[in-house]
């Protein structure tokens, strides 16, 4: 049968659901495939994420434990230098040497560390905060101890170098995490960048002028303390500034007259470096040799000790030069108690220059014999610890106080004029210079019209030692001296090791 041509077709119901139903199932399977793409991408960059980060901070840690290991071997080698001593390894086994005299090539220096540290015994290896470190000071293949550091650092431990982070169900697949650190260091003489600088309180009375020498590479001769300054005499004259760390008396008054910088108080602190006269000493008594004497607390003189020529020689352990107490104008009195003294009185005509180290005893310069006036000498004097059992003046220490009574210096050695563990007394009216005067707990100068070239400076080791004092004096600062004062450990190098 022909159907007529307006007559329409029709589609079941049923035919049509059934359509609509498989293209809304192909699109829900779709976005549902497409959502779980997505997720596993999110969390595949999550997990990634998470162990970058863990990595990241797993490295971190291990350089900072190598860090802190080299801060602390800079440290140790620093308070050896101060204390006049030679720095030594708390283990011959903790360190190592090179296999010649100099360091191995770049690109194996990081496999020879590695090794040398692995032969090491676990006594070496050290905590720091959430890693382990092992630090120590190269030795070229002839033991000589040289200025490079090296430091290896890991997370956690040196028995698991992986990171404690980790994601759990994740597997750590980067290396493990340890850093390598070298670095390189020299000591730098100290130069006074001040007239006058002292640790502890500081105190002018009577007549005291501060100037500034001719030839001075500074323009201007300026007074600190790192305590209080008490600086309330109208005769005070100083070409520069006064400033104290604490309190001023001047402070806000100045410039005036006779003050020709600033005077404020609550300035930052300078840096003092702790005086000792070992550390003169270590630096300048075996390149002295024949001008330096070593006045020992038996009576006896020696010159330094030049058998070891890789070690620094300690005190009165040299060639005997003098066994009976009296040498070259020096005579010992009182000696065996706390209060033993070394006394200069020289005879007219004579000069007895060069460098005089007074061990574990105090040194006097005396009027000499025929009115003397003249002398080229550098003195230091070194304290000995516990030798004055409670007496809190001195921490309990006895010696090391220089007493400058007659005579004017002239300084032996370059930049040095007194070094003293304990005191400098000036009493003379008389002229010292060039260089620094240099007290490890306080400078009392009180003279009526003695003039000093250089400067003056004390670093109150003995924080119960008298207030620094200075009275009568002129001070013409010449800021040329450079002077290996408890010098300053600078790193020249630091860098990380790779390869």
């Amino acid at each position: 049968m022909i159907m007529p041509r307006n007559q329409r077709r029709t589609v079941p119901e049923s035919t049509r659901r059934s359509g609509d139903e498989g293209i809304g199932m192909i699109t829900v399977i779709g976005m549902t495939s497409a959502i779980a793409i997505t997720v596993a991408l999110t969390v595949t960059v999550a997990i990634n994420s998470l162990t970058s980060s863990a990595n990241h901070q797993t490295f971190e840690t291990s350089l900072a434990a190598a860090e802190t290991g080299l801060d602390g071997l800079i440290g140790d080698i620093q308070t050896a230098y101060d204390m006049g001593v030679n720095y030594l390894e708390d283990e011959d086994v903790c360190t190592a040497r090179w296999d010649t005299t100099s360091p191995p090539a770049p690109n194996a220096e990081k496999a020879w560390l590695e090794a040398e540290v692995m032969a090491m015994p676990s006594s070496c290896v050290q905590d720091a905060g959430g890693g382990q470190y092992v630090a120590f000071r190269a030795i070229t293949s002839t033991g000589v101890a040289v200025p490079v550091l090296y430091s290896l650092g890991w997370t956690p431990s040196v028995a698991a170098p992986e990171n404690p982070a980790t994601p759990i169900g994740v597997t750590m697949t980067s290396p493990p995490a340890m850093r390598a650190i070298r670095a390189e260091y020299l000591f730098s003489p100290f130069r006074p960048n001040q007239a006058v600088v002292t640790q502890a309180n500081l105190v002018f009375s009577g007549s005291v002028e501060v100037d500034l020498a001719s030839n001075s590479s500074a323009t201007s001769a300026d007074v600190h303390s790192n305590s209080n300054v008490d600086a309330g005499n109208n005769s005070l004259k100083v070409k520069g500034n006064i400033t104290a760390s604490g309190t001023n008396t001047k402070a806000g008054t100045c410039p005036d007259g006779k003050i020709t910088g600033t005077c404020t108080q609550g300035d930052p602190p300078v840096a003092i470096p702790s005086i000792r006269a070992r550390s003169i000493y270590r630096a300048l008594a075996r390149e002295t040799q024949q001008g330096w004497y070593d006045l020992c607390p038996d009576g006896t003189v020696t010159g330094p000790d030049l058998s070891q020529p890789n070690q620094v020689p300690d005190p009165c352990t040299g060639e005997l030069l003098s066994p009976s107490g009296t040498f070259r104008g020096w005579t010992l009195e009182d000696e065996g108690t706390a209060e033993a003294t070394w006394v200069f009185t020289p005879t007219d005509g004579t000069d007895y220059p060069g460098a005089y180290y007074v061990y574990q005893a105090n040194a006097s310069l005396e009027k000499g014999k025929g009115n003397k006036g003249e002398a080229t000498m550098s003195v230091m004097a070194e304290a000995k610890a516990n030798g004055w059992p409670s007496h809190t003046a001195t921490c309990n220490k006895s010696g090391g106080t220089i007493t400058w009574k007659h005579a004017n210096i002239s300084n032996y050695l370059p930049g040095v004029l007194f070094v003293a563990d304990t005191a400098v007394i000036g009493e003379a009216n008389s002229d010292v210079g060039v260089g620094v005067i240099a007290a490890g707990d306080y400078v009392d100068w009180k003279t009526s019209s003695s003039t000093v070239t250089g400067s003056l400076m004390a670093s109150a080791n003995c924080a119960t030692s008298p207030t620094n004092t200075i009275q009568g004096v002129t001070i013409t600062y010449d800021s040329s001296s450079e002077v290996p004062l408890t010098t300053m450990i600078r790193t020249t190098q630091w860098l990380e090791m790779v390869g």
